[in-house]
């Protein structure tokens, strides 16, 4: 089997350093030069903290340097686009399918 025909699925589990406690996660799978974002969540009480645009500026960083130069996701509220879009996304058809060109 070659790399060429491997999905990797990534899970990050955001803490909160104050008091140890899990603040939510994001869950992408890796494929070619493309991540899927699948899962995303942050407990109530760390929304609108910046926290997942500051996690995904991290994170697209270190993804171009390895070559990514797509992150595609699927929204399922009108909350989640507009947070989407004010990260860069934008929507692609009317399923709620979203990109991120990583330039």
């Amino acid at each position: 089997m070659s790399l060429e025909n491997i999905s990797l699925d990534v899970t990050i589990t955001i803490i909160d350093k104050d008091t140890d406690q899990k603040a939510g996660q994001l869950r992408y799978n890796v494929i070619d030069s493309e991540i899927e974002i699948f899962d995303t969540y942050l407990f109530p009480e760390y929304r609108r903290k910046r926290i997942m645009s500051s996690l995904l500026k991290k994170i697209t960083s270190e993804l171009k340097m390895s070559g990514v130069s797509k992150i595609r996701l699927r929204y399922f509220d009108e909350g989640a686009r507009m947070a989407w879009e004010s990260m860069g996304f934008r929507q692609v058809d009317e399923k709620g399918n979203m990109e991120l060109y990583l330039n």
